[in-house]
């Protein structure tokens, strides 16, 4: 936790993304860092760049294409994701690691595929992260 807060602080712009449920929790988040005078961008909140980008590219790549133009090495991005293995997800970690980003993901499911306590788990944690800011 204490890198995850240091690499939040160090940041030029953190980037959350997230689907569904997760969807809500990074724009939760995103709000709660900006709060807190963090640069944080939600990448599933500008539904125009979503759809263009699903539309001309394909729905995997509505959170990479974004990070392609806008994103730099100096840039965090946070995944937020109950399997993990979303193509969107995998493909922005992806061009996050290409662009030499630093990344974080919120913990997925293991053996037990329970939603609700995983999506909890997840908004406890962005809480726990605004505080220890």
């Amino acid at each position: 936790m204490k890198d995850l807060i240091q690499s939040i602080k160090e940041a030029r712009y953190v980037w959350v993304c997230g689907n569904g449920g997760s969807s809500a929790t990074a724009e939760h988040l995103t709000s709660d860092l900006f709060s807190k005078g963090i640069k944080a961008i939600c990448l599933n909140s500008n539904t125009a760049i979503m759809t263009m980008i699903a539309n001309d590219f394909g729905y995997e790549y509505v959170f990479s294409k974004q990070l392609e133009v806008i994103a730099d090495c100096n840039d965090l991005l946070i995944t937020i994701s109950c399997s993990g293995g979303s193509s969107n997800i995998l493909f922005a970690l992806e061009t996050a690691d290409a662009l030499d980003m630093n990344t974080y993901s919120f913990e997925t499911f293991t053996k037990d595929r329970d939603y609700e306590k995983l999506e909890d788990k997840h908004l406890k944690f962005a809480h726990k992260i605004k505080k220890l800011l």
